[in-house]
């Protein structure tokens, strides 16, 4: 049986980008594979995702739902 939890997709986290307003007009054009290189980089740089998701503007389910996106593998 599996734990109730489904896998995250890459458009589940483009609508949640869409949904959270993530990546506004007046920031540089930033996507959803920069967000991803950012948390990974962030984790070996010992940086939180709440304090990545505060430095950003992003609500905090946005960057744990990154968080788990890539430890799905």
């Amino acid at each position: 049986m599996g734990t109730g939890r489904y896998r995250l997709t890459r458009d589940d986290l483009e609508a949640m980008r869409k949904e959270f307003g993530v990546g506004r007009y007046d920031e540089p054009a930033q996507g959803l594979d920069d967000d991803l290189h950012q948390i990974r980089r962030n984790a070996r740089l010992g940086v939180s995702l709440e304090d990545w998701a505060k430095t950003r503007g992003v609500p905090l389910t946005y960057a744990r739902a990154l968080r788990r996106f890539q430890k799905q593998g």
